[in-house]
């Protein structure tokens, strides 16, 4: 599957309302083999959500072949934080289409999950429909160079 073979590793973070869900992501990943880095090893309350997601989307940038991957309770401020990074695309996968078709037209380098939002089954299933599809290219390609000029 295409993005078994483009992702050899993932960073994985959380805020406070998505710990047991981080975990649980984390531990999918390192039992297909992917390499993981962590950026919330060790619970707190709070878990700045904007601090973690800088911490994953550098991951992302720095290493090549590296899948970002955050949650908080319903996806969206992860989705914001993440998304002022030049470079990254984040997308919440809510569903089973957006699971699809984020990675088909958009290309995300970062998916995002919400905690209060999502059971942990339905994230797993959008995991592996994200994975099992690959970038389309043609005018998707276009649409994200536009993306990344300023001024848009």
């Amino acid at each position: 599957m295409k993005g078994y073979d483009e992702f050899k590793s993932v960073a994985i973070g959380c805020d406070h309302a998505a710990f047991e869900l981080k975990q649980a992501i984390k531990e999918y990943f390192t039992k297909k083999g992917f390499e993981v880095f962590d950026a919330v090893p060790v619970f707190m309350n709070p878990i700045p959500y904007v601090d973690t997601a800088g911490k994953v989307c550098r991951k992302v940038l720095e290493n090549k072949g590296t899948l970002g991957i955050l949650a908080c309770g319903t996806g969206i401020g992860m989705s914001i934080a993440a998304n002022r990074h030049k470079e990254i695309s984040a997308a919440i996968l809510y569903d089973d289409f957006t699971a699809e078709f984020s990675r088909r037209h958009t290309n995300a380098n970062v998916i995002v999950f919400g905690a209060r939002t999502m059971k942990n089954e339905d994230v797993e299933r959008r995991i592996e429909i994200f994975l099992s599809n690959e970038f389309e290219g043609g005018k998707y390609a276009e649409r994200n160079r536009l993306l990344d000029e300023p001024d848009i």
